[in-house]
């Protein structure tokens, strides 16, 4: 007995000890890891000049876990997708799979939802929660959404016979159409959960607001990873730390901090 319990002891302490050779293996540098300062809440520098959001909150959560050292740059996106194809970067989040990029780039697992929705006052959730898009419009609602915004096929396919009634409007600032949305002058606004959970947040009128149950759209994120740069085997420790940190405590605290679990859409 005693023997058989000292086996399974010294096999442990063994799979432990070659799991930390494997991260250690894969820690070979410090890695670089490209930001936006203007993709609020998932990535942005607040006034006191530290990175932060979602995206950096979880990037630097797998380094973490993983025991590497890393560099946060600031540049624009086209800029960080070029220096990963050189291979003159190595990580980026918030990424979507294309075949281009599939060429340069290793795609992580999930870490999130870019997650389309439509906010309504609290006070009108019971009446439109059962609501699609088709049906604001065709119910003349006041609905506003952004300059430009890919919202979805729903979206896009409803857009012109919304505009052509007067039921939709478009504005630039996300800010200013939650705005409209809390001082009563929309019936609803388009927007990003989480983008517009951030600005009812700062707003401090968290009750006031509600996305309704229907998605708009909903899309699947990765951080991408340059092939020039780093090894499928560190491609492999990545998703294995990701998979520990999206299942962790910390980081169901981490999205309640950008997006309340209460209220929060279901299809």
């Amino acid at each position: 007995m005693i023997s058989r319990v000292c086996s399974v002891v010294f096999l442990s302490i063994l799979a432990c000890f070659w799991a930390q050779v494997a991260t250690a293996a894969a820690c070979e540098r410090a890695y670089s890891i490209a930001y936006s300062n203007n993709y609020i809440p998932y990535q942005y520098v607040p006034k006191n000049l530290i990175p932060t959001g979602l995206d950096i909150d979880v990037v630097k959560s797998v380094m973490a876990e993983m025991g590497c050292e890393y560099n946060l740059l600031l540049m624009p996106s086209k800029r960080g997708q070029m220096l990963l194809k050189r291979g003159a970067l190595d990580i980026m989040p918030a990424a979507s799979i294309t075949v281009e990029r599939s060429e340069y780039a290793h795609f992580s697992a999930p870490y999130r939802d870019e997650t389309v929705t439509m906010f309504v006052r609290a006070s009108d959730y019971d009446q439109y929660k059962g609501y699609k898009f088709k049906d604001a419009v065709d119910q003349r609602l006041s609905i506003t959404a952004g300059l430009g915004g890919w919202y979805g096929p729903e979206y896009g396919k409803e857009k012109q016979r919304a505009l052509d009634t007067g039921a939709l409007s478009l504005n630039a600032q996300t800010e200013a159409r939650i705005q409209q949305l809390l001082h009563n002058r929309v019936d609803m606004v388009i927007a990003d959960l989480y983008v517009g959970y951030h600005h009812v947040i700062k707003a401090r009128q968290l009750d006031a607001i509600r996305p309704l149950p229907h998605f708009l759209n909903t899309d699947p994120v990765h951080f991408m990873l340059s092939k020039k740069s780093v090894s499928p085997d560190f491609v492999l420790t990545f998703n294995q730390a990701l998979a520990v940190v999206l299942k962790s405590r910390e980081y169901k605290e981490l999205l309640g901090k950008y997006r309340p679990i209460k209220s929060t859409p279901s299809n």
